[in-house]
């Protein structure tokens, strides 16, 4: 529909008042849909505790490669934090998906329409040579303040999973440097049952040499002795595997060197098995990114309802005329200007019904999703509990009632043997018993931590420490 704009004797006359007040009203409305505007929630997270913490952290990228000096378990999460690649990737989404809302929220390009008459249309004041326009493109109320909407939970949603992965990594970290640490107690545990098992070999070739025992007592020591030989050399070459894994979570090379954990904690949590799972549900990021992607499916439907509506577009057209042919002609030559203004029509009611019913679907999808991870939460965290606290329940049998026994039989034997009272088979069951259990308390404490990484990364924040905090044997 096109409005043209003639000039008369007095000068310009624009179009007829009736018209111009539905331009201007058209053009309001229009444009107040058009604001960019983003969701009630937050694009970017909120304050964030630090890095040693589980919980959310700011989403900004860090420049840390330096090894760390005293390569403690923090210093290292802090190391992987600032290096491993998922965490560059998850806040590189972040960065894309806040680009994404300008763009959303933007009104449509401005279209330049040029046509040229291949024969010219002759009128009274001249010949039409070519027709220049500007047009712009004016989506129907809240079209783009919904695509906004969509956008910002999306970022909302990338945002939040920033969260998830750091937290993935720093679990990831604690595993492999707890594991690290069961490898080097172990290999301290097994080098000193080898030396006892050395020493008793010794004993066993005086006791053999002045008569006191028999030669299958040195048969007994050497055999056990190739055993934790052969156990040592198998345990020695898990390190290489073990570092690499380590390695891996801190993008490092695989044989980069590192110190090994000497010590680690047995940190006793306070709260209950219910308020966890409270917590877990409360704090999980990944589940609170599902929500903002049930809002985004939610945003969208109501996009998709808009496509019933027409969007618009408002425009002035410029015409070159040239002289009139005839002399003497009023207006000889004046170029008009025309006020252009078209709509969609949006006659096919049964394409946009099924973008309806797809968005709804979307959203049925992304509900259901939610939901699943949250009975998979559940579930995950009981069993991190579990473990957690049949760890707990080990460490506790082993440190207070079975090594203390062990160690007492073992010397009680080793008195009992020197004496003639007891056999060489009991010294070395003896010795075995200790070994078994030295090791299952190592495995009990790395376990406990392990276990309580996994709870950490689930509920997205540190577990505060009960009333004591012991060390792990060590001697």
């Amino acid at each position: 529909m096109m409005f043209q704009i003639h000039d008369n004797a007095q000068g310009i006359v624009l179009i007829t008042p009736s018209i111009q007040r539905f331009l201007v009203l058209l053009g309001v409305l229009a444009l107040s849909g058009c604001t960019k505007t983003l969701s009630s929630r937050p694009a970017e997270p909120l304050a964030m505790p630090p890095a040693e913490a589980f919980s959310e952290r700011p989403v900004q990228r860090t420049t840390e490669t330096a090894v760390p000096t005293d390569q403690t378990l923090a210093q290292w999460v802090s190391y992987a934090l600032a290096n491993n690649p998922r965490v560059t990737a998850a806040i590189a989404e972040y960065e894309a998906s806040i680009e994404d809302i300008e763009q959303a929220t933007a009104l449509p390009d401005p279209r330049l329409n040029l046509r040229y008459f291949i024969e010219e249309v002759e009128t009274r004041v001249g010949p039409q040579n070519y027709a220049l326009g500007i047009s712009q493109p004016l989506p129907w109320l809240g079209k783009l303040r919904l695509q906004g909407d969509i956008a910002s939970e999306k970022a909302n949603a990338a945002a939040t999973r920033v969260s998830t992965v750091q937290n993935a990594v720093i679990a990831e970290v604690a595993d492999a440097w707890y594991e690290l640490y069961y490898y080097r107690r172990a290999l301290e545990i097994m080098e000193g049952s080898r030396d006892l098992v050395q020493h008793l070999e010794r004993v066993a070739r005086t006791r053999y040499q002045t008569g006191s025992s028999g030669h299958p007592d040195i048969v007994r020591a050497q055999v056990e002795l190739g055993k934790l030989e052969n156990d040592l050399a198998s345990l020695i070459d898990r390190e290489t595997p073990l570092v690499a894994r380590f390695n891996a979570a801190l993008n490092r090379p695989p044989q980069a060197p590192l110190r090994l954990p000497e010590v680690a904690a047995v940190v006793d949590i306070s709260e209950d098995d219910q308020r966890l799972v409270a917590r877990v549900i409360g704090n999980n990021p990944e589940l609170r990114a599902l929500s903002f992607d049930v809002a985004a499916a939610t945003a969208a439907k109501e996009r998709a309802e808009k496509e019933f509506f027409p969007d618009f577009s408002i425009g002035l057209d410029y015409i070159a005329t040239g002289e009139a042919r005839a002399p003497n002609v009023e207006g000889s030559g004046d170029d008009p200007i025309a006020a252009a203004f078209s709509m969609t029509l949006p006659v096919l009611r049964g394409k946009y019904k099924a973008g309806v019913r797809a968005a709804e679907a979307r959203i049925a999808g992304q509900r259901a999703r939610r939901e699943q991870y949250r009975n998979q939460l559940e579930a995950d965290t009981v069993s991190a509990l579990f473990r957690l606290r049949d760890a707990r329940r080990q460490i506790d049998l082993y440190q207070t009632t079975l090594l203390p026994k062990a160690e007492e039989s073992l010397a009680a034997t080793q008195q009992a043997y020197s004496a003639g009272s007891s056999t060489f088979a009991d010294l070395i069951d003896a010795q075995r018993v200790l070994l078994v259990f030295e090791l299952a308390e190592a495995r009990a404490i790395a376990d406990h931590n392990q276990a309580r990484s996994t709870l950490e990364e689930l509920i997205g924040e540190s577990l505060a420490a009960a009333s004591s905090d012991k060390e792990s044997r060590n001697d």
